[in-house]
């Protein structure tokens, strides 16, 4: 397993952190919030039963399905969609098998799209259990994500897929460490939530980076890089440009 730079979490750290207090507590407050919807709403018992307008609440609150919820819906049809959801959720096999049945049985997203869905339903109806790998927190077949500014010297030329993990197993071990890299610099939380706002606002940061790196007249025109981590993990905030 690939040792993370300690200097560059608590760097990154700081940042989150520098956007204050009430920020940080609002935001994982609203995460809180997001994974007890999902807790409830999703249990077992309740799923068989959801409303094509709960599934759509659901959906909301996740990135890669939020501006699509409608043609999810519609093309994979409600009954079909709630079958793959308790599938995902509740049938048996290991993280990538769920991830891709579900992926298979969803239309109106691609696969990437479908398998990101998927990580953020298992991530916040169990957030104890499951971590939460998107890819724009890994992805092993580009090499991007918020993962790879935790270690100077980034994944080129496909070596880097074996050094942050192809499998979940190997990609688990890697988030657990930074769980535990923040627990040592004072971030005594339980859970995972926290380590997904602070990997949020690292993806956040590189790309207001690299928009107004290349797009100069786009400043004020984009939301800073803590309104797009809240959207990146499904909690929006109103947005005020300037």
């Amino acid at each position: 397993m690939v040792k993370l730079d300690d200097a560059l979490i608590r760097d990154y750290l700081v940042k989150v952190l520098s956007e204050g207090e009430d920020f940080v507590q609002e935001f994982y407050q609203d995460l809180l919030e997001k994974s007890v919807h999902f807790q409830k709403t999703l249990s077992k018992d309740r799923l068989p039963s959801l409303t094509e307008e709960e599934i759509s609440s659901v959906l909301e609150k996740i990135f890669a399905s939020r501006r699509k919820r409608k043609k999810i819906i519609e093309e994979t049809g409600t009954d079909r969609l709630k079958k793959a959801i308790s599938d995902l959720l509740y049938g048996k096999g290991t993280w990538e098998e769920k991830v891709e049945n579900f992926a298979r049985q969803v239309r109106g997203v691609d696969r990437k799209a479908a398998r990101d869905i998927a990580a953020e339903l298992l991530h916040f109806t169990f957030p104890d259990r499951y971590i939460l790998w998107t890819s724009w927190v890994w992805d092993p077949e580009s090499e991007t994500g918020a993962i790879v500014f935790l270690k100077e010297e980034p994944p080129t030329g496909g070596r880097g897929r074996k050094m942050y993990g192809e499998t979940y197993d190997q990609f688990e071990k890697v988030y657990i460490q930074i769980a535990e890299k923040l627990s040592e610099f004072g971030i005594k939380v339980k859970g995972y939530l926290f380590v997904d706002i602070f990997l949020a606002m690292i993806y956040a940061t590189y790309v207001d980076y690299m928009t107004l790196s290349t797009m100069h007249s786009a400043k004020g025109f984009f939301p800073p890089a803590s309104v797009m981590a809240r959207r990146l993990l499904g909690v929006h905030a109103p947005v005020q440009y300037t």
